[in-house]
């Protein structure tokens, strides 16, 4: 067995100073662009370090009482194609990931549920920070309403069960990362 040295200890890598941020585009709720001028820890100075903000979202991981999961096939503009997607949404100001969860879900689909737990909250892009999106976990649902707003994409409704989503997942059918992700991190706690 071969012993790997690091050259470097991550728990001494010093962060880098925020010298000033820039907004450069304000397109609340959806983005923000700010350039950073920020030093590094050997002294550089990096004048146009770009920081992109996206509102904090919810993905929801919906199930079925047959253990099967809520997944939308619909086009996407930004991959400018059909693609598996999930519920999800951001996060309102004064707003609780539940809450958050409880009112996308509501407005999507109609459903309500009883049984929300959180499974996994990642930032989407550590360079840029881009977005934290967590990953709910969604169970025990009942049909309620008739969905209350209708997505510009009209995502057409699919139950895939475990083996099913696991095809989906190999055969590229969710285009976004983040959208395989969370289906990836629901195969591992539904294993």
């Amino acid at each position: 067995m071969v012993e790997r040295k690091y050259p470097v200890n991550l728990k001494k890598t010093k962060k880098w100073k925020l010298i000033s941020r820039r907004p450069v585009y304000d397109g609340y709720p959806y983005l923000k662009v700010s350039i950073d001028k920020v030093q590094l820890p050997d002294g550089t100075i990096i004048d146009d370090y770009h920081r992109i903000e996206v509102h904090n979202a919810v993905m929801l991981l919906v199930e079925n009482q047959n253990g099967q999961i809520l997944v939308y096939n619909e086009y996407r503009h930004g991959v400018a194609d059909l693609s598996y997607t999930l519920p999800a949404g951001g996060i309102e100001k004064n707003e609780s990931i539940e809450q958050a969860s409880r009112r996308e879900l509501l407005e999507e689909t109609g459903y309500g549920f009883k049984k929300c737990k959180l499974l996994k909250k990642y930032i989407v892009s550590s360079s840029y920070m881009f977005s934290e999106i967590s990953f709910m976990q969604i169970k025990d649902i009942k049909k309620i309403s008739e969905s209350t707003s209708k997505d510009i994409e009209n995502p057409e409704h699919i139950w895939l069960s475990k083996k099913e989503l696991k095809e989906a997942v190999i055969e590229n059918k969710f285009k976004a990362l983040t959208y395989a992700t969370a289906a990836m991190v629901w195969l591992l706690y539904n294993e």
